[in-house]
């Protein structure tokens, strides 16, 4: 069983009264606020003519502390959206 499939039993039949489309709507906007927020954390830059990501890169105040990451890096392609929301 996935974990989407066991909190979604749990959801439906621990005496939280609700459908399985309705705890299948709750589940889906989790994890879409979830992505959301990494996405925001690694949002591109514009840094030396080249896109790269805030947070792989360490950006702050138009340097960066690690060497710069091209954007999309590997967490926002995990994600299976290369665009930063």
């Amino acid at each position: 069983m996935t974990a989407r499939d066991e909190l979604r039993r749990e959801m439906v039949h621990n005496h939280l009264y609700m459908t399985e489309e309705r705890a299948d709507e709750l589940i889906d906007a989790l994890l879409a606020e979830a992505a959301n927020r990494v996405r925001n954390l690694h949002r591109p830059v514009e840094h030396r003519g080249r896109a790269i990501c805030v947070e792989c890169s360490a950006w702050a105040d138009g340097s960066t502390d690690n060497p710069p990451t091209e954007h999309p890096c590997a967490t926002i392609q995990a994600l299976g959206n290369q665009e930063a929301s």
